[in-house]
């Protein structure tokens, strides 16, 4: 067994790599993003042969449903995300989390310097700065990266001080970007911290609503993205985004399918002017139906769980990420998702023979009925 101290570098340099491979395509080296790959492949399996008593049956049998997956649809992305996650599951997450925000934090600061330099100069999209990352939506992202991992990194410190500056963020980076989905993001996010600072986490009704989540934001970009596709004003607000989705999902040929389709089906399908800006819709259109499900499931068992434990930290961290892909492609992919670590802790809890128990105690009520 690796010491911890190792164990936490190596998980320090995945997530390094994961976040370097992002980047790469802002700073001009796209074509070294499968060396970022492979490296963060190979010290994942580091972490993961040395930890491998920590897995479950539930752990290896959502590897072989994604590994099912990626033969047929040749799309590695699920498995490549879920693999780095299995093996930063091994690392403390507070200190993965202190290094998501403090190297995201070092390359976006590049990036605006470089902007400011003009390496990467300004392309203004209607009057909205781009800060050279060629959309001013992109630009925000990668602000809230480092913002939300800062909020979960003070959350229990109380300082007034340090909401302050998160305001400041989020206020200054609007007034450049204009990104309304951003800013409502980042304002839904403040409210569901003052609500999970009042609300008592035991009652039923709260880890109900909480842990259902996933599956509400679902049924909502699917009625969106068919029922409301064509509603004037809920296309205005969101910039157009259900038209786009309804071009994917109801597609008559290449509509949503059990195992997904290709990473590039986006190219070869549809143009450049046909976004799918919902990480609820690309991820169901992308990697298919079955992948989709098992994912919303484990998100939905692990905020139970974090409820049980009374985690509200990690509850606002995974709940604002949902909510941000509600209009950004940001779920499927560690740099963009951090959180999707806690989803593999959480489904750790599960155990076939906690299934089989509760099996039993049904029969035996029924016979004693």
């Amino acid at each position: 067994m690796i010491k911890d101290k190792w164990k936490n570098r190596i998980g320090v340099t995945v997530i390094f790599l994961a976040i370097m491979k992002y980047y790469g395509v802002f700073f001009g080296f796209s074509n070294l993003s499968k060396y970022f790959m492979l490296i963060s492949l190979l010290l994942a399996t580091v972490l993961v042969i040395t930890n491998i008593k920590r897995y479950t049956l539930v752990h290896y049998g959502i590897f072989a449903i994604f590994a099912v997956q990626f033969l047929l649809s040749k799309n590695i992305t699920a498995i490549y995300t879920y693999y780095l996650c299995l093996a930063l599951y091994n690392v403390d997450f507070k200190i993965i989390v202190k290094w998501f925000m403090i190297i995201n934090a070092i390359l976006f600061s590049i990036y605006l310097c470089m902007n400011l330099v003009g390496i990467h100069p300004t392309e203004y999209l209607e009057g909205r700065n781009d800060f050279g990352f060629g959309n001013p939506n992109t630009a925000f992202i990668s602000m809230f990266l480092v913002w939300i991992s800062y909020f979960y990194s003070i959350y229990n410190k109380k300082n007034k001080l340090d909401y302050a500056l998160l305001f400041l963020f989020v206020f200054l980076m609007y007034t450049q970007t204009t990104t309304r989905t951003g800013l409502l993001t980042a304002i839904m996010t403040i409210i569901a911290f003052f609500i999970l600072e009042k609300v008592n986490l035991e009652k039923k009704w709260v880890k109900v609503f909480i842990s259902g989540f996933p599956i509400f934001m679902t049924t909502l970009s699917l009625v969106f993205a068919t029922v409301l596709s064509n509603n004037y004003f809920i296309n205005k607000i969101l910039s157009h985004r259900p038209l786009y989705w309804h071009s994917y999902v109801m597609h008559p040929s290449k509509g949503i399918n059990l195992f997904g389709y290709p990473s590039n089906i986006r190219d070869i399908l549809f143009t450049q002017r046909m976004p799918l800006d919902s990480g609820y819709i690309w991820t169901l259109y992308s990697s298919g139906l079955v992948v989709y499900t098992v994912l919303i499931l484990m998100m939905t068992y692990t905020l139970y769980r974090l409820c049980v434990e009374k985690k509200r930290a990690e509850i606002l961290l995974i709940v604002s990420l949902l909510i941000y892909c509600f209009a950004e492609s940001i779920m499927l992919d560690l740099a963009t998702n951090v959180g999707l670590i806690l989803i593999v802790s959480g489904v750790s809890n599960l155990r076939f023979k906690r299934f089989k128990k509760t099996a039993g105690n049904i029969k035996l009520k029924k016979v004693g009925s």
